[in-house]
C-alpha cells in the first residue's frame, strides 16, 4: 500500500454494503460451528476450556476469552479461541492450531508478551512485537486475528488490531488499487492499513472493526461458497476476468500462511511472474482455443 490513506475516498463497494447491511438493521455477523471433538483430540490439556465454548463461537465470545491473554496460560487459551472462530468448521484447523504451538516452544510466553503490549500501547504496537519475531507457521492473516481478540479485550485503542487475511485482501484487489501485504509482518504495510480503516471508519461514522468486518461479509457474500457467506451481503455487481485472474492469485498466496518458509521461496517466484501476466492484462479464456 503506497498511496496516502486521506486521499482514498471511501469506495463505492463499501458504500453499497453499508448501505443494505443498515437497510437490514445493522445485523451481526453470525457465529460459527467448530468441530468440537477434533479440536479436543488435539488439545486434551484444555478439555474443560474447550467445554465450556459454545457450539458457535462470534467475535464477541473469542473477545472474551483474550481477557486474561497476558499470561502464558491465557494467551494459549485466547490463542485457541481466536484460531476456532477463524478456522471454524475447518477440518485442519485443529492440527494447524496445534502446529504452531509444537514448532514454537515459547509460543505461550511470546503470545502473551503480545497481550502485554496491546494493552500497553495498542494494536499496532501488538504487531510489531509480533513481527519483530514472527511465530513459525503463523502468519498474517490468522496471526491479525489473535491481536485482533487480545487488543480488543485489553486496549482502549480506538483502531484496535483488525484482521488482515486473504478475504480483506481480496477485496482490496478487487475495489481499490491497495494491496495489503498479508504473507509477510510488515509493520509499515500494516500501519497504512489501520490508517486507511481508519479514515473510512471516521467516514461512515462505524468502528474500525466494524469496517473491517463489513468488508470480510460482503467478499465471502459475494463468492457465494464459504461457510461464512450470507445471503443480504452478496451482490450482483460484475467481476472482470482480469479481477477474477487476480483473485486466483490472491488464493494461492493464502498458502504462505501455513508453508515451510522453503516452500514459499521456492512458490515466491512462480506467483511473482503470474502477477506479471495478470498486471499486463493477460485474461483467462471462457473456452479452450
Amino acid at each position: 500500500m503506497t498511496a496516502v490513506p486521506g486521499e482514498i475516498p471511501v469506495p463505492a463497494a463499501l458504500l453499497r454494503t453499508v448501505r443494505r447491511w443498515r437497510e437490514q438493521g445493522e445485523p451481526a455477523q453470525p457465529p460459527i460451528s467448530w468441530p468440537r471433538d477434533a479440536w479436543q483430540r488435539q488439545f486434551p490439556r484444555q478439555q474443560a476450556f474447550l467445554d465450556a465454548l459454545p457450539d458457535r463461537v462470534d467475535r464477541a465470545e473469542a473477545t472474551r476469552r483474550a481477557a486474561h491473554a497476558v499470561t502464558p496460560e491465557g494467551a494459549e487459551r485466547a490463542f485457541l479461541a481466536a484460531m476456532i472462530w477463524g478456522y471454524g468448521r475447518t477440518g485442519y484447523g485443529p492440527w494447524r492450531t496445534a502446529r504452531v504451538l509444537a514448532e514454537n516452544p515459547d509460543a505461550t510466553e511470546r503470545l502473551a508478551a503480545v497481550a502485554v503490549v496491546a494493552r500497553e500501547r495498542g494494536g499496532l504496537a501488538a504487531f510489531r512485537a509480533l513481527a519483530d519475531k514472527p511465530l513459525r507457521y503463523l502468519g498474517v492473516a490468522y496471526g491479525t486475528k489473535y491481536l485482533r481478540f487480545v487488543t480488543a479485550a485489553l486496549s482502549t485503542d480506538p483502531a484496535g488490531a483488525p484482521i488482515l487475511d486473504s478475504v480483506v485482501r481480496r477485496w482490496f484487489a478487487t475495489h481499490t488499487n491497495l494491496h495489503p501485504l498479508i504473507d509477510e509482518w510488515r509493520p509499515t504495510a500494516y500501519a497504512r492499513y489501520v490508517e486507511l480503516l481508519r479514515h473510512w471508519s471516521a467516514e461512515l461514522n462505524l468502528t474500525v472493526d466494524t469496517v473491517e468486518e463489513l468488508i470480510f461479509r460482503s467478499t465471502v457474500g459475494r463468492e457465494g461458497s464459504s461457510q461464512w457467506s450470507e445471503s443480504w451481503a452478496s451482490s450482483d455487481e460484475p467481476v472482470s476476468p482480469e479481477r477474477k485472474a487476480q483473485t486466483t492469485l490472491l488464493e494461492l498466496e493464502l498458502l504462505f500462511d501455513t508453508a515451510a518458509p522453503d516452500a514459499a521461496r521456492e512458490a515466491r517466484p512462480h506467483l511473482d511472474e503470474l502477477g506479471r501476466i495478470i498486471q499486463r492484462g493477460w485474461a483467462p479464456r471462457s473456452t479452450p482455443p
